[in-house]
């Protein structure tokens, strides 16, 4: 089992997730109602408020912009805002996503764990990325969360991470 435990945890409060088997769009969108169409600027949601202190080890360090990488199911949802860390070569390492929590549920087991002290779950996925959704109040769009770790990532690199994650004024 990994065992993970977030910066924010009360003392002693210990969590763990399963163990490993080895944006930014402006868009309209549409909603049909009998005999009437309408049509609503979606609007982005700003940057997570979140100081990410640690990354996996094989991020090249600064974020890059999003219109940079080619989007992914976690990336391309219209409204959101994604903060991206690429490797050296240009790959994926992390995704921290606002104003959205994963397009699919976790196809096996998943744990919990605080994000800043936010109940978070966390699980990997068939493709070998570990995912992590959480929400804060009140709940609106823009208060969920998705952060998406693509392979090869280790358990102990997630779980760095999501320690280190510090909750901003933003």
């Amino acid at each position: 089992m990994v065992l993970l435990s977030a910066c924010a945890a009360p003392t002693g409060e210990t969590t763990t997730l399963p163990e490993a088997t080895t944006t930014s769009t402006e868009a309209t969108t549409t909603t049909a109602v009998p005999d009437s169409t309408t049509s609503t600027l979606l609007r982005e949601c700003p940057r997570a408020p979140y100081d990410v202190g640690e990354l996996p080890i094989r991020a090249a360090g600064a974020q890059v912009p999003a219109e940079n990488i080619a989007f992914d199911a976690f990336t391309s949802v219209a409204g959101t805002h994604s903060t991206i860390w690429l490797d050296r070569e240009g790959g994926l390492v992390v995704a921290l996503v606002r104003g959205t929590l994963p397009p699919e549920d976790w196809p096996g087991p998943k744990g919990e764990t605080l994000i800043d002290g936010a109940r978070a779950v966390a699980g990997q996925f068939a493709d070998g990325s570990w995912v992590v959704a959480w929400f804060e109040q009140p709940g609106l769009r823009c208060d969920l969360y998705t952060m998406v770790f693509y392979p090869p990532v280790t358990p102990a690199e997630v779980e760095a991470t999501l320690a280190s994650m510090d909750r901003t004024a933003g």
